[in-house]
């Protein structure tokens, strides 16, 4: 009975070779291979599409820049002590640091919002 069950299930693989039934595994193989090209595709689209934006985004600040220097310069001026302040008043943990950091720097958003209108 033992030699039964292994000629049976030894032609049974056999004859799945050679019928092509074996392809379940080439099938599988083939729908990995292309959902890897699929992935592929899209992060590069994806990359296109974001270089693209980036570009377009960095040439509006060139040109903004260029045609209101002095504005530039505050907003920029503006950002910088406006983080100084934060980065001091988180440092030094004192009351009188970050009394004064939140009114300036609130101050600041506000010329730079009027500056930017």
């Amino acid at each position: 009975m033992n030699m039964e069950k292994n000629n049976y299930y030894g032609a049974e693989q056999k004859t799945a070779k050679e019928s092509g039934n074996g392809s379940g595994d080439q099938t599988i193989f083939e729908r990995g291979a292309e959902a890897y090209e699929q992935a592929g595709q899209a992060v590069s689209d994806a990359y296109d599409k974001t270089s693209e934006k980036v570009g377009e985004t960095y040439e509006k600040a060139r040109s903004y820049s260029s045609d209101n220097p002095g504005k530039t310069i505050l907003i920029a001026l503006g950002i910088g002590v406006g983080l100084g302040l934060l980065l001091g008043a988180s440092t030094h943990r004192s009351g009188v640091s970050s009394r004064l950091a939140r009114p300036v720097v609130n101050a600041l958003s506000d010329i730079a919002l009027e500056f930017w209108r």
